[in-house]
């Protein structure tokens, strides 16, 4: 139930009917207040006169039928007042009108108790959730007034980074009313002392503002979604001047770095509109600016320097990542880091060439290097897998200049290859390799074959085989071959070519050689001797 009695207006030109429903809704609101009226006309000046919240009317009426009176309502302002429309008409075209000038619901006589009370709690319910909301909209206005520097901050970051609600840009423009041409300033800065970057923060955003004061105003504050740089959002008075303002600035910061002892770095985005309030890209170009010291780390201005064309991360032909993929695999497989590191540098400075956006040349390195994990066909746990798919992605994202990233991916690529070649890391695989090769020594088996049956690249194949056998697979066929072949021997009456063909020998004169030259006798002499 409400707490606060709500105002229902009842509207018929039926005495019977009105009085009836008027009734009907006292018995089941008896802390309602119920008015009735008799026309649209009534009903209006009551409406307009009186603190009604729920207006129940009939829409066949003389002088102001029912969709005349809600149209008259709504236009009159009052759209808060919720209309149910009450009539023995079920045309489409009555409810067509009554959702088009806002009607809240729609009852056909005779009105049945049930219905009314569902009815009554849906309306209530709506008008509780809007005064709820309306109280907590008064309550956001106390707490900007209280806290408006803090909450102008967090509006201005949202809008930059384009996350603004409609009703939050209708705040920001009303407090500010700021019109005209606008650019993002993007500054970082770094010290020698990472600990010490907070004491010089805030006097970094005061200096940016006053020393443009006198061409522009502006609102400095850091990101809530990157800690590593803070924006000012500027509205030039004259934007003939900005070049100015801009000299001006850039020789101010540089003052303040010679009097802290610091580093910073700054870039403008292109101008906008207040009045289209495009703020986000403004700041993304500034941003993107700011990104390019990624490879010009001593650069300051960066809008000096560096091309507004963003350049695309240089492709490589399909040969050149072919080869590319072989000498990783090679390098990877024989444990060589170091020539592999080189290639690597090589391979990054050949997609670095015109500058691309850092994050997209991460994206780009990252993906080749995993698709070179995978297609070395390791065998790997997922856990595994998943566990270097992290440390790559940390490493790389984590570079904040092109060294750094050369230096995150030598050290994965170290790791990697102590992990391949610190033991037998497939146990389980190797076992049921041997169970393959006890039942398939009548093949014709060569290491690619069974490389290729268990899913394995054949170069790491062959690394994995013999850290688990301590014998090349060659060496390790001819062992297992030359047991099975003594074990027909001597427990078979079965003919040495039979026996020959049933270890994989098609060739019975090399069969004798081999078997010779491992048990030192022939076939024959073999099952004399030892039958």
């Amino acid at each position: 139930m409400n707490s606060i009695p709500l105002g229902v207006l009842v509207v018929d030109d039926e005495t019977r009917q009105r009085r009836g429903l008027a009734a009907m809704v006292r018995d089941l609101r008896p802390e309602y207040e119920v008015w009735e009226a008799k026309n649209g006309k009534d009903a209006l000046t009551i409406s307009l006169s009186k603190p009604i919240q729920i207006v129940f009317t009939d829409i066949q009426m003389p002088i102001m039928n029912g969709i005349e009176y809600l149209q008259q309502l709504r236009t009159s302002g009052q759209h808060e007042t919720k209309v149910i429309l009450v009539t023995v008409y079920q045309e489409f075209s009555y409810a067509q009108q009554a959702v088009r000038y806002g009607a809240n619901d729609y009852l056909v006589k005779p009105v049945q108790s049930q219905q009314l009370i569902e009815v009554i709690q849906h309306m209530e319910k709506i008008i509780v959730e809007e005064q709820e909301a309306l109280i907590g909209n008064q309550t956001a206005l106390n707490q900007i007034e209280q806290s408006m520097p803090a909450f102008v901050e967090h509006l201005f970051s949202k809008c930059v980074t384009d996350k603004l609600q409609p009703n939050e840009k209708i705040l920001l423009k009303s407090h500010f009313g700021w019109r005209g041409v606008g650019e993002v300033l993007a500054l970082g800065a770094s010290a020698a002392h990472p600990e010490d970057i907070h004491m010089w923060d805030s006097q970094l955003r005061n200096t940016v503002v006053e020393i443009l004061r006198p061409w522009a105003s502006s609102v400095v504050f850091p990101l809530e979604s990157r800690k590593d740089h803070v924006v000012a959002v500027v509205n030039w008075k004259d934007r003939a001047e900005s070049k100015e303002a801009k000299s001006a600035l850039q020789a101010g910061l540089k003052k303040l770095e010679q009097q802290q002892a610091i580093s910073i770095w700054f870039a403008w985005g292109q101008p906008f509109d207040f009045d289209e309030m495009q703020i986000n890209q403004s700041h993304e170009k500034a941003v993107g600016l700011i990104s390019m010291r990624f490879y010009t780390p001593h650069i300051r201005c960066l809008n000096l320097v560096v091309s507004d064309d963003e350049q695309p991360v240089q492709e490589m032909s399909a040969h050149e990542q072919r080869a590319f993929f072989k000498f990783i695999e090679s390098a990877i497989s024989n444990g060589e880091p170091d020539p592999l590191l080189g290639q690597v540098k090589n391979f990054i400075g050949q997609m670095t060439q015109g500058y691309p956006a850092p994050e997209a040349l991460k994206a780009k390195l990252v993906h080749l290097l995993l698709v070179s994990l995978q297609r070395l066909n390791i065998g790997w746990s997922e856990e595994v897998y998943s566990r270097f798919s992290e440390r790559l992605n940390k490493a790389v994202e984590g570079a904040t200049y092109l060294r750094n990233l050369e230096d995150g991916v030598a050290t994965w690529l170290k790791e990697l290859i102590l992990e391949l070649h610190s033991g037998s890391k497939g146990e389980p695989i190797m076992n049921k390799c041997k169970e393959f090769l006890d039942a398939h020594l009548h093949e014709d088996l060569s290491l690619e074959i069974v490389a290729r049956r268990f899913h394995y690249n054949a170069s790491y194949f062959s690394i994995l085989f013999k850290n688990y056998f301590g014998l090349s697979f060659t060496e390790y066929m001819v062992k297992l071959r030359m047991q099975k072949a003594q074990h027909l021997l001597l427990h078979t009456d079965a003919k040495v070519a039979e026996i020959s063909r049933q270890v994989g020998y098609k060739d019975i004169k090399y069969f004798f050689k081999v078997f010779k030259k491992n048990v030192m006798h022939t076939p024959e002499e073999f099952r004399r001797k030892f039958n």
